[in-house]
């Protein structure tokens, strides 16, 4: 064996540890490249396939790190969306959830663009020997001041200038027994049933004084006649003011209705003999009157998102269920709520996964809806901003609609903006922590005008 060979092991083995120190600090390089561009998030994807990634303006996650980190420690089940003139600048844990009461905003939406802003529920009076018929539309305002002017309408009108007979209720226009998803059975007026004429909510509000034979029933409202109905449900009850809900106790609210329209006519000079009862107007006959009510559709729009009217707004659903489908036969909620969707699909141009309602107020787990599609609906109720309550404190107050259920807690509205500008925003919890307005305060405080939108 020549000298070479005797060297050459040794000489691999040098040549061999010296590539590895080499080519060990590449290696390493490469490993750490991908640490310093910063970790891949799953909610960056999403956004840019709809069209807001950053080459639109959106936010893809580098520069909010700090506030992405803040939202992950409070949102358990839950996303958010910020947006910008229709396009969305920021965004965390995309998909769909359960919206609660902001779906009234489509709901709204839905109406205002369908029907008008100045459209009123109608009421159809007739009058056909000697029988008044009233064939109701499913006003929500049907309200004793709303009363009192179709009274007044109906007596100019000729209505009473002969004794009538009877007064005769017709509900024709909807199904019967209207049910609502999720719909409760409490003593609150946004809970009262659906129905084509229903009173104050169907709630009747009295006052008692004194106990036992020496109680004293009143109506606790000057503008409201107690009717028989009222002094009957306030037996029993002690001194104080009670609002009954009709329901609760088991009453149809048509039954009221027509007591109150009794009451009402005869004030202006009415002269009925018999009570009043359920029928069908005959076939053919022309109304006298058609009673429009005094609050156009922004009022009543106004209303529903102030108090958060679950029955204002199935209402709604309802009127333009009956837009759509006419006289023809009665009219579901089911109409309605695919009207709604019609608007949002075919008027809005949401896709069809985005959205699903059962019905129009938010009460339903049912309502899924997407929160890119959510803040879509958010920018397009814009114009009608001025219709919502303010919701926060200075600097940091807004036009916006709350949204609660049991595990539900949502939050619509616009954050402050230069002149010209619109900056929607969407927070959606579907988790049992409560932490929806530490969730704005982050938000206003990083999107609000004076702060940068990345």
């Amino acid at each position: 064996m020549s000298p070479m060979s005797k060297l050459t092991p040794k000489v691999g083995r040098v040549m061999s540890n010296l590539s590895v120190l080499l080519i060990l600090p590449v290696l390493l390089a490469l490993l750490l490249l991908p640490l310093a561009a910063g970790p891949a998030r799953a909610d960056d994807g999403p956004a840019a396939r709809s069209g807001s990634g950053a080459d639109s303006g959106a936010d893809s996650g580098a520069g909010n790190g700090e506030l992405r980190e803040k939202l992950s420690r409070l949102l358990d089940h839950g996303g958010v969306a910020v947006g910008k003139n229709g396009t969305v600048v920021f965004q965390q844990n995309p998909g769909r959830y359960v919206p609660a009461s902001i779906i009234k905003l489509a709901t709204a939406l839905a109406a205002l663009n369908r029907l008008g802003p100045d459209y009123r529920f109608e009421t159809e009076v007739f009058v056909d020997q000697g029988r008044l018929y009233i064939r109701g539309h499913a006003d929500p305002f049907l309200v004793s001041e709303e009363w009192v002017l179709l009274a007044s309408a109906l007596e100019q009108a000729g209505a009473f200038s002969r004794p009538l007979d009877e007064v005769i209720l017709d509900e024709s226009a909807l199904v019967a027994d209207l049910e609502v998803d999720g719909a409760g059975s409490t003593l609150n007026p946004y809970d009262a049933p659906l129905g084509a004429l229903v009173a104050n909510f169907n709630t009747v509000n009295v006052r008692v004084q004194g106990r036992g034979s020496k109680a004293r029933v009143e109506s606790a409202e000057p503008q409201t006649p107690l009717t028989p109905l009222g002094r009957r449900l306030a037996g029993g009850l002690p001194p104080g003011t009670h609002r009954i809900n009709l329901a609760a106790r088991g009453v149809r609210g048509i039954q009221y209705a027509g007591e109150l329209a009794v009451e009402f006519f005869r004030a202006q000079g009415a002269k009925i003999k018999g009570l009043p009862r359920t029928g069908r107007v005959p076939p053919g006959l022309k109304p006298l009157l058609v009673y429009r009510n005094s609050r156009p559709l922004t009022e009543v729009v106004r209303a529903m998102m102030e108090f958060s009217n679950n029955f204002i707004a199935n209402s709604l659903v309802l009127a333009l269920g009956q837009r759509a489908v006419g006289d023809g036969r009665r009219v579901s909620l089911a109409d309605g709520v695919g009207q709604v969707m019609d608007y949002l699909l075919n008027d809005l141009g949401l896709k069809g996964g985005e959205v699903l309602l059962t019905e129009g107020s938010g009460l339903s787990r049912r309502n899924h809806v997407g929160l890119e599609a959510m803040l879509r609906i958010v920018d397009e109720f814009y114009p009608w901003r001025e219709l919502l309550k303010p919701y926060g404190k200075p600097p940091y107050q807004v036009p916006a609609k709350t949204g609660t259920l049991t595990g539900v807690y949502s939050l619509a509205g616009y954050l402050p903006a230069p002149e010209g500008e619109r900056r929607p925003f969407v927070i959606i919890l579907n988790q049992e922590r409560h932490v929806r307005g530490k969730v704005f305060g982050l938000l206003a405080r990083s999107f609000s005008a004076g702060s940068e939108v990345r």
